[in-house]
């Protein structure tokens, strides 16, 4: 599952076309019908998204894989409860939202103070790879900032559904996203300057 995870193009901050977003009630739907190639499709279009998060959110494929197939069984257990006043991506991602926030907790409980400390220290040795670069980078910014950044610029997220995922207001994404960017440009400055 690992692939290159790039930023999105955007699109309008109002949200997904809403073609698209009846299209996928339309399956959620058939699926609660009965339909399981609807379930299938659904999957097919969100999962290279949710795993992109998962692994961008948590730093680690192997926990991101995990997460990623946790999110689609509660898909699948819960599609039922999906009201239609939420976009279906929005909805995935709060599904993801909630279990990697619950992740990092479990993590942060088991791991050892010498284990935190070699998380949150940055590597020098990087190398010339602008990607690894930026997910060190991104794993040294806090997760309530990370998070909507992540939303925003890898899964194309617009900030309403951003504030319904992380039940915060428009305002407060913003904000997140602007210190996010400014936290990295920090990070990432040094290694900006020793390329030119």
């Amino acid at each position: 599952m690992a692939t290159a995870l790039q930023p999105v193009e955007r699109r309008s901050q109002t949200g997904p076309n809403e073609q698209d977003q009846s299209y996928e009630i339309a399956l959620l739907h058939a699926f609660r019908e009965g339909k399981r190639e609807a379930y299938t499709e659904l999957y097919l279009r969100y999962r290279q998204r949710v795993y992109a998060y998962c692994l961008r959110m948590l730093g680690n494929a192997q926990e991101a894989e995990d997460l990623f197939q946790e999110v689609f069984i509660r898909v699948w257990q819960r599609a039922y409860q999906f009201t239609e006043e939420k976009s279906i991506s929005g909805w995935i991602f709060t599904i993801a939202h909630n279990l990697c926030l619950n992740r990092i907790r479990d993590r942060k409980e088991h791991d050892s103070i010498d284990n935190y400390i070699s998380l949150s220290s940055s590597n020098p040795e990087m190398g010339e790879d602008w990607a690894a670069r930026i997910q060190s980078a991104l794993e040294q910014v806090p997760p309530e900032n990370r998070e909507p950044f992540v939303l925003f610029e890898y899964q194309g997220l617009s900030y309403q559904e951003i504030s319904e995922v992380m039940k915060l207001t428009i305002a407060a994404v913003k904000s997140r996203i602007y210190r996010a960017r400014e936290e990295l440009r920090k990070i990432l400055e040094p290694y900006y300057r020793d390329e030119q």
